[in-house]
């Protein structure tokens, strides 16, 4: 038997539950498992490098999708996202019902729209990082096969860079500008932002008002995620700092800061 789930939650008490809930993704014992069964154009949310950023206090929907090949066609199919890669160890889970394109008599392409929301299943920031994922597939002969990895999904909290400020200005050719900015996180526990302490951002320049950004130093924010450095002003540009982001984390750039020397 089926039932469509969209999303369940992943704290202690819940968790429990959401296991329950989520009964029907995996084979009973001595269910029938199809070595024919075939997957492959396993995706997350249209993004190359699988990855999903959320922020502190809103869900954020998201799609998993792959296509199927089975000899006697394909039935259904669930994907299921969970936190650890040992499913009875897991403390995190997301599961959905997928919607299937049939190809053609043997082929369907199958796509699920999965909710991450730190209000119900992501109430903590230990759940960033690296999920598992699992597709549970019934074959036209309603045989059930569980395909297992490597597909992996990246659930990080958004990041942001404030605007950078560089003063004085204008400014004296050879003086010197303070330049800074300060970075915040989505916190999943605290259902805000709060400051990036200790983290290396970059603050690079770009000389007059086209071409790349070039980095001139590698700095750490404080305690209040602010990057605070000087650097000797030598030409009209613009300034700014750029986060590459972490595994548990995604990577941000502050809007530039243009700066007239004279």
């Amino acid at each position: 038997m089926r039932r469509r789930v969209t999303a369940v939650a992943a704290t202690a008490a819940a968790f429990s539950a959401a296991l329950a809930a989520a009964v029907f993704a995996v084979p009973a014992a001595g269910a029938d498992q199809n070595s024919d069964t075939g997957l492959w154009n396993f995706d997350v949310n249209r993004d190359r490098d699988h990855t999903v950023g959320i922020d502190a206090a809103r869900k954020r929907g998201f799609s998993v999708f792959a296509t199927f090949t089975d000899p006697s066609g394909v039935r259904s199919v669930s994907f299921e996202l969970r936190h650890g890669e040992d499913p009875a160890k897991a403390d995190g889970l997301m599961v959905g019902r997928a919607h299937c394109v049939k190809l053609n008599e043997t082929t369907s392409h199958c796509d699920a729209l999965l909710t991450a929301d730190p209000n119900v299943n992501l109430r903590s920031n230990s759940l960033a990082g690296l999920w598992y994922a699992t597709a549970v597939v019934v074959d036209g002969d309603g045989n059930v096969t569980r395909k297992d990895g490597p597909y992996l999904a990246y659930l990080k909290r958004n990041t942001y860079m404030s605007q950078t400020v560089a003063t004085p200005q204008p400014v004296k050719k050879g003086k010197s500008l303070t330049v800074k900015a300060q970075m915040t996180v989505a916190s999943w526990d605290k259902h805000k932002n709060v400051p990036l302490a200790g983290h290396q951002v970059l603050l690079q320049y770009r000389k007059g008002t086209t071409g790349p950004f070039v980095t001139l130093k590698k700095i750490k924010t404080d305690l209040n995620g602010w990057a605070t450095t000087t650097v000797k002003a030598t030409a009209d540009g613009a300034y700014r700092y750029d986060f590459a982001g972490t595994s548990l984390t995604q990577a941000a750039a502050g809007s530039a800061d243009f700066v007239d020397v004279r």
